[in-house]
């Protein structure tokens, strides 16, 4: 190879190399296992087989068909605006409504049918025109909310689940690992469409790749986004992404959507608090200068995050992922983790002390958060998930009392 060459090889190998740089720099990288920040869910719609499409606030497209499009809701009061160029009837599925949820509409020919939480709403479009759907929560500036992650998406999360409604709550904050075995995913998918009560769930690291796999796709497809917000009565919720390790930190959906929250002293918003919910706390406060926990986010990331968080006025942080109900503050930041989804602790000092975070919103008040003890059935804890995790904590006469209960 002549010299000319040599440097032309290289020269291209410079260039490529500062492409992908670049390209990694713009778009992020998540790993395990490596690969681009993946594709954010849509909140728009068209199918060559309707002649209207769709665009929608606080609800994301899942699915068309020749009849209706399919939405799921991530926000308590969501939106659809129905587009068409002619007169046209349509059709929509929208999904995690809450039942007292109240839907207004600006056109007479629209029909709703409530089934638990899930609306079939239909009419007919005026030409030219948009028709705007709006569902509304008779009192907004007061509610309860429950907070729990890591129960596993089997009979767990029902209880959950059912425990937040006897609590009172209006939704369920749902912090991350819903998949712990291969039928969890869609166990999950079938609870949250006949949970009593609607549930806005971040994504955890076993809800993201499992044994080196991306899984994540199942989980925007059927559950939720893994980066998103809404505001509700004067609170902002901000539900992010931290199931995988993203460089560099502030790239991707995560960092735009935590540049674009206001800071707290903009009062032009009308938010008077961000609460965020998340997999992973910003630290594992069962870490000391002699033993480190895994069960945290990278010191990079929380480094930047908490820093973004905090410049935002972010007063308080929930979490899950290590299977403790906890709270402590994390330099200015109230972090609640909430992870005792399983319930294990129940059974291994055989009462109930695994606990469940709720939260209470009031006008012109900041959010005031209690724990409630879950409570949870011995039938529940019959799954293989809480098994694994008894013999991983060495208690062998628990688990053989538990297996011999299941029965």
């Amino acid at each position: 190879m002549t010299t000319y060459a040599k440097r032309l090889v290289a020269l291209i190998a410079v260039v490529a190399l500062g492409a992908l740089l670049a390209v990694v720099y713009i778009k992020g990288v998540r790993f395990p296992p490596p690969q681009f920040e993946p594709r954010p869910v849509t909140t728009t719609a068209s199918d060559p087989g309707l002649d209207y499409r769709v665009t929608a606030n606080g609800a994301y497209f899942q699915q068309a068909d020749d009849r209706s499009m399919w939405f799921r809701a991530f926000a308590p009061q969501p939106e659809i605006t129905v587009i068409a160029e002619q007169s046209t009837e349509f059709s929509l599925r929208l999904e995690n409504v809450h039942p007292r949820a109240l839907l207004s509409a600006d056109a007479a020919e629209v029909s709703e049918n409530t089934k638990g939480l899930v609306r079939q709403v239909r009419g007919r479009t005026t030409p030219g025109t948009s028709l705007q759907l709006k569902w509304r929560l008779p009192n907004p500036g007061t509610y309860r909310f429950t907070a729990i992650g890591d129960t596993g998406g089997d009979a767990e999360l029902r209880w959950a689940l059912q425990r937040s409604a006897q609590l009172g709550a209006d939704f369920v904050l749902h912090l991350g690992d819903i998949n712990y075995s291969p039928e969890d995913f869609a166990r999950a998918v079938q609870t949250l469409n006949t949970s009593p009560l609607p549930v806005y769930v971040a994504i955890g690291n076993h809800d993201f790749h499992d044994a080196g796999r991306s899984i994540h796709e199942f989980f925007t497809r059927h559950i939720g986004p893994r980066n998103s917000s809404f505001a509700l009565g004067g609170v902002r919720f901000v539900n992010l992404d931290t199931a995988a390790v993203a460089f560099p930190s502030s790239m991707g959906a995560r960092g735009r959507l935590v540049r674009s929250l206001p800071a707290l002293t903009d009062t032009s918003s009308g938010i008077r608090e961000h609460v965020v919910f998340t997999h992973k706390p910003l630290r594992d406060p069962r870490a000391t200068e002699t033993d480190s926990y895994s069960h945290s986010l990278g010191w990079l990331e929380a480094r930047w995050l908490r820093r973004e968080l905090l410049r935002r006025g972010v007063g308080s942080l929930l979490a899950g992922h290590i299977h403790v109900a906890t709270e402590f503050d994390d330099q200015g930041i109230k972090t609640y983790i909430s992870g005792q989804g399983l319930a294990h602790a129940d059974l291994i000092v055989d009462r109930p002390v695994a606990r469940i975070l709720v939260g209470e919103v009031a006008p012109g008040q900041a959010v005031k958060y209690r724990w409630e003890t879950l409570d949870m059935p011995f039938a529940a804890h019959c799954s293989p998930r809480g098994w694994e995790v008894l013999e991983a904590l060495g208690k062998p006469d628990v688990l053989g009392k538990l297996r011999a209960g299941c029965r």
